[in-house]
């Protein structure tokens, strides 16, 4: 059975303007209990930060998280998959690139985030699965 990037995505899709400060952002991903953030202007999506764009961006400088927007710190351009990548690809392209998330699009929209986290999940709900099967067979 092969899973793909919709089968284990986070269903994510807020995003901030480019000139949303870092303050403001960091309050709504500690209230959404997510590590990163996904910025979108009218022409689509931008770029994305994470919690070590903070730390290394803004804490290491001793900037006032209210006086930098989220633009200043921003990765870009981002790396995106689709919800019919498979989950191997993905793993791929989070590996090979250095990477712990990605942004899930189907017709240039945000539909969701594919994390390390999700990959985790789904590789030790496989092995759970392949466990109960080799001890089925055990007891035969």
């Amino acid at each position: 059975m092969v899973l793909y990037a919709s089968d284990i995505m986070r269903k994510y899709t807020k995003t901030f303007r480019p000139d949303t400060t870092a303050y403001e952002a960091a309050v709504v991903m500690a209230q959404d209990h997510v590590g990163f953030l996904i910025v979108e202007d009218e022409t689509g999506i931008r770029g994305m930060v994470t919690e070590w764009d903070y730390i290394n961006k803004i804490i290491s400088k001793d900037l006032n998280p209210k006086n930098v927007r989220v633009e200043e710190i921003m990765n870009s351009p981002i790396i995106s998959i689709t919800p019919d990548t498979p989950t191997f690809k993905v793993a791929e392209i989070m590996s090979k690139n250095g990477i712990r998330r990605l942004p899930v699009m189907e017709k240039n929209k945000l539909v969701g985030v594919v994390t390390s986290r999700d990959i985790l999940r789904a590789f030790k709900d496989y092995m759970d699965s392949i466990s109960d099967i080799i001890s089925r067979f055990g007891n035969l």
